[in-house]
């Protein structure tokens, strides 16, 4: 497979851009824009890009595989258009993939979750493209509340297609890499009592209650008594773990009982942890040690709550606009921006991708 770049967020300005790098040589390819030494193998990490010596941007950089590599970066046109240059590969857009159907049957190969198979089949099947021939043959009017109401009801249950991405931040030893354990049900990140043992991002895909999340472990805020020795490697995890918190979904901020929350991100949802025990309003204390299925439970409920995933409802058979880019197109057609067109023509340039 030659070398593919592929812009998975809607094409335009804004606040992030992610490109996926596929293909022999991804890896390679995006290491030519880092500097040599930010480059660690699978995984999560925040590095600068580079043309040159010039310092284009900072990019959250996610090796998921040998030839599977993602770059967030800042959403301006112009340095996404750079990059993409510099990268040598083949430009996709998403725009441009031939159908309804076929874009819902590649991300069913990749489905994290049973639900989520479960709905994207139903798309491979033709419900979401069945569902717009109906709407086109509706009075104008009415096809705007019908296209209404299935954006309301897409993006109710994009969380269970799009993994979220949740941060674990907070003071060192609050009980982050521990909680993080847990929900990924392994020893994945080593947990002591030492003050600074995270480092650096830990990455996990957890499944919750039917939905799945990104999960990422980071270094705990303190003061770095040596940062010319080696206090400076944990002052760049706290570096990386600050720029991740401002691109997350969703910060989980854990800081021992009794002190403030003044440092935590806003937006964050507060946990306070005593020892080895996660407290979160109103559900009372859980030991993410004695009882880990009651923490992740907790977790679980928080992350419903704030995603709005407790009042989603799926039916069978339903239609659903299953990625971002069709949301946004649909967002795009109902706000009647989509080059002038009226209701009529834009949905049958979305209808035209069948």
């Amino acid at each position: 497979m030659d070398l593919c770049v592929r812009e998975l967020t809607t094409r335009g300005a804004g606040a992030v851009s992610v490109l996926e790098v596929t293909g022999v040589g991804a890896i390679d390819a995006v290491q030519d824009l880092i500097s040599s030494g930010d480059y660690q193998g699978e995984g999560l990490r925040v590095s600068q890009l580079f043309d040159g010596e010039e310092v284009m941007d900072e990019a959250i950089v996610v090796t998921l595989s040998s030839s599977k590599v993602e770059l967030h970066l800042h959403g301006s046109p112009v340095l996404v258009s750079r990059v993409i240059g510099l990268l040598g590969g083949e430009l996709e857009s998403p725009k441009e993939t031939s159908s309804i159907r076929e874009e819902a049957d590649a991300l069913l190969s990749e489905a994290r979750g049973e639900l989520t198979a479960r709905i994207l089949l139903d798309q491979v099947e033709g419900a979401l493209t069945r569902h717009l021939e109906e709407v086109f043959k509706l009075e104008e009017s009415d096809r705007s509340t019908a296209l209404s109401e299935l954006l309301l009801d897409s993006q109710r249950l994009a969380p269970f297609l799009e993994a979220p991405r949740v941060v674990l931040a907070g003071p060192t030893n609050a009980g982050k890499s521990t909680l993080f354990n847990v929900l990924m049900g392994s020893e994945r990140a080593i947990t002591s009592s030492e003050e600074g043992t995270t480092r650096d991002l830990l990455l996990g895909v957890v499944h919750l209650d039917g939905f799945a999340i990104e999960l990422v472990d980071t270094a705990g805020e303190r003061a770095v008594l040596d940062p010319s020795g080696s206090g400076g490697v944990e002052l760049a995890g706290q570096g990386a773990a600050r720029a991740l918190r401002e691109r997350a979904d969703l910060v989980l901020w854990l800081e021992r009982a009794g002190s403030g929350s003044g440092q935590a991100p806003v937006g964050a949802i507060v946990l306070k942890t005593h020892a080895d025990l996660c407290v979160a309003s109103p559900q009372g204390a859980i030991s993410a040690v004695l009882d880990p299925m009651g923490a992740r439970k907790t977790v679980s409920d928080l992350l419903k709550q704030r995603f709005g995933i407790e009042d989603a409802q799926w039916v069978p058979g339903q239609p659903i606009l299953f990625s971002s880019r069709l949301r946004a197109l649909v967002e795009s057609i109902l706000r009647g921006s989509i080059e002038g067109q009226d209701l009529s023509a834009q949905l049958s340039l979305l209808l035209a991708e069948n």
